[in-house]
């Protein structure tokens, strides 16, 4: 027999199990974005491309998608002032959008085109295998200074470290690494290839975000025949092996072309001067173009001196 008392009872456990449900779902895709977005913000991205054109398809309402900002010109110095900013000027706008883990796949594809492809600071000859690379720290005469598992794989060093380039960013300021990795400003800087290079893990760990530097009395050799020195003294630096210096410069003025980033006076002074001591080799030039195919833009500063 029909009661409404039954039929009211129903529809309430019925209502809570769905809200609970929902509420759960939510959850469950929240993390899941999170996730995406921390690890893979390419795969987050296209996630939402789909969600963008179903719901564009179903005629539901969907945030639109900003455009990459491009950084302002920081402008030429005032004449007689202390600044010297000689290579700001206006960002190419040829340069893709290619996130940080897309850029590592097409880095790989490019340093097979290199005729002794080898790690940045130790040149420790590259293994390929399985679309991957390993370092064979044995045939360089590494040393494994502490980390082991670090020592045996392949890290793409950021030239200039990301939170450089983050840390003047409000995403950085807010939230660190993990909050800028969905906003395509940072991303389009921290998968620059041009800023990219592949070091053994651990000797990337261990500069951190160190300057680089030249030291008068270098620090013992704790790598083996690797020849990158991390100063014990207070402000902590790096100095790097001498093939890689100039490299190091035209990389630091690159990203403050392109990117309109600000680096001090002592800074800019070493980087003016490796870059004019230390001129690039025939793979430095081919990797600039290589580069250029895949990124859009090449490094003008490569560029020149190649053409010399």
């Amino acid at each position: 027999m029909f009661s409404p008392v039954k039929l009211l009872l129903f529809l309430k456990k019925f209502t809570y199990r769905t809200f609970l449900t929902a509420v759960i779902a939510a959850d469950i895709a929240g993390m899941s974005s999170l996730l995406l977005i921390c690890i893979r913000p390419d795969i987050h991205r296209n996630l939402v491309s789909v969600f963008r054109d179903l719901s564009g398809f179903a005629g539901l309402p969907f945030p639109e998608r900003h455009e990459l900002p491009r950084p302002s010109p920081a402008g030429d110095a005032v004449p007689g002032s202390r600044e010297t900013p000689s290579y700001h000027s206006l960002a190419d706008p040829r340069q893709q959008y290619i996130p940080f883990e897309k850029s590592k796949r097409e880095l790989i594809k490019i340093y097979r085109e290199a005729p002794v492809p080898e790690t940045f600071y130790c040149r420790c000859p590259l293994i390929f295998r399985n679309g991957k690379i390993y370092p064979d720290i044995a045939a360089c005469g590494y040393k494994i200074r502490k980390q082991e598992k670090r020592a045996r794989r392949i890290e793409w060093e950021h030239i200039v470290p990301a939170s450089w380039f983050g840390g003047q960013m409000a995403c950085w300021k807010q939230g660190g690494r993990n909050n800028c990795n969905n906003v395509p400003e940072f991303e389009i800087m921290a998968g620059d290839m041009h800023n990219l290079a592949p070091a053994v893990g651990e000797v990337n760990d261990d500069r951190k975000a160190y300057r680089y530097r030249q030291f008068p009395h270098p620090e013992q050799a704790v790598y083996g025949k690797c020849r990158f020195f991390i100063s014990e003294d207070k402000p902590r630096a790096a100095e790097p092996p001498e093939y890689t210096r100039g490299f190091i410069a035209r990389s630091f003025k690159y990203m403050a072309r392109q990117h309109g980033l600000k680096f001090s006076k002592g800074d800019r002074q070493f980087m003016e001067i490796w870059d004019k001591k230390y001129p690039p080799d025939a793979w430095e030039c081919r990797r600039n173009q290589l580069i250029k195919q895949v990124q859009g833009n090449d490094n003008p500063f490569v560029t020149a001196k190649c053409r010399e």
